[in-house]
């Protein structure tokens, strides 16, 4: 390999290692890292210049990161007259993602390095978390992302299953690394857990359904086994753990008294349930282009003053979920920009599974984990989260789009 292409190879290998192991438990080194990744790509933008052909997978993952920040844009100078950053930084990160995955894409990566990373990372969670939960008595821990207890309790769980994910390789052979994996995603779960971040745990049958995709020979039987196991698993933790108990006890009593009275039962499902309800009266009224951004508090509190949404919503000021989010924000553009990321992003990864099993489950696992997650929480809006998201979005589909340009020159497809 060149000198000039072993330097972007050792940064993105050196990034793909500690991104994952500093997401949740060093977050002024994860953004550093970050920040140093993308200014590291526009520095050699001139000679990403010349690239192999993109297929039709990557077309579509570059017009999706275009296009809803494209759409944050066009409503705050159009619609709203003004440039509010607040409002743009969200969105802009998946501009920033461009350049980043061309590196990824040209000069490649360690692989290894990715699924070290993460399991370092799964394990210091699970310690964070033990030691905030039975050292120092905090009752919902944050491990190290500075109280932000969501981010944790989600990026926790996933950096567990990631791990087994990325290790299949090794397990597959060898079954002396089950131990590694099964510890990683033990410590994995346990910070999510802890975290009582209970948006992080709707994600797990859709997760162990996925995992079948790892073995030999996938089958609908294998599937409904792993996800029974989830669920006696699942029983036995909420058994043994009154915080768990505690925790999950108070969902369906606040659907039912919402779904009945239209009262808000707690502070945790019945406040989601009252800002989906009036993010989705919001789009009703307003199907095509919704409120705009940084318009749903006051829309919300309009329709606490007519008695249409419990006064208990009044203390959030955004509707808790990415999805309610776009449809009160932007209307039906909202979802379609969104949710045309996840699907370029997971078609990208589905058409290298026959290339790179491993890798590939892992970026479908991101993708889906990240569709729950943002059901009860504006989870890009959280900034941990969001760098999260898109930096191993960037360098995950770039190693694959690498690897597979090594074996020749792309058909269009």
């Amino acid at each position: 390999m060149p000198l000039f292409n072993k330097i972007p190879f050792i940064v993105l290998s050196g990034a793909a290692l500690l991104l994952p192991a500093m997401s949740v438990n060093y977050p002024r080194g994860f953004y550093l890292v970050a920040v140093a990744l993308v200014l590291f790509s526009w520095l050699l933008l001139p000679s990403l210049k010349s690239q192999k052909k993109l297929y039709s997978s990557e077309y579509l993952l570059i017009a999706s990161c275009l296009f809803y920040p494209g759409l944050v844009f066009v409503d705050m100078y159009v619609r709203q007259g003004h440039w509010v950053w607040a409002e743009f930084q969200e969105s802009s990160r998946f501009i920033l993602l461009i350049p980043v995955f061309f590196l990824a894409r040209k000069y490649g990566l360690n692989e290894g390095v990715i699924k070290w990373g993460v399991l370092c990372g799964a394990v210091a969670a699970g310690g964070w978390a033990y030691y905030q939960k039975n050292m120092l008595g905090i009752s919902r821990v944050w491990g190290g992302t500075s109280s932000l207890i969501n981010a944790f309790g989600d990026i926790s769980l996933l950096l567990g299953v990631l791990s087994v994910v990325l290790f299949q390789p090794k397990w597959s052979k060898d079954k002396r690394w089950w131990f590694l994996v099964i510890t990683a995603l033990a410590f994995g779960l346990f910070g999510s857990l802890a975290s009582g971040a209970k948006g992080g745990w709707i994600s797990l049958p859709v997760l162990a359904w996925v995992l079948v995709d790892l073995s030999a020979k996938p089958t609908f039987i294998k599937r409904i086994l792993v996800v029974s196991l989830f669920a006696v698993f699942a029983l036995v933790v909420w058994y043994v753990s009154p915080f768990i108990q505690t925790r999950v006890s108070m969902v369906i009593p606040a659907i039912a008294t919402y779904y009945q009275t239209g009262e808000v039962f707690d502070g945790s499902a019945g406040i989601r349930l009252s800002l989906w309800h009036a993010s989705w009266l919001i789009f009703i009224e307003n199907p095509w282009f919704g409120v705009g951004l940084g318009n749903f508090y006051e829309n919300l509190l309009g329709l606490i003053e007519a008695g249409r949404i419990d006064v208990q919503a009044g203390v959030i000021h955004h509707p808790h979920s990415q999805f309610f989010y776009g449809l009160s924000s932007f209307g039906l553009w909202g979802p379609a920009a969104v949710f045309s990321i996840y699907s370029a992003f997971f078609w990208h990864f589905k058409s290298h599974l026959g290339q790179n099993k491993a890798l590939s489950v892992a970026g479908i696992i991101i993708c889906l984990a990240y569709i729950d997650f943002g059901l009860v929480e504006l989870i890009w809006d959280i900034n941990n989260a969001g760098v999260f998201f898109t930096m191993m979005m960037a360098l995950m589909s770039g190693k694959l789009s690498h690897d597979r340009n090594k074996g020749g020159s792309p058909q269009v497809h």
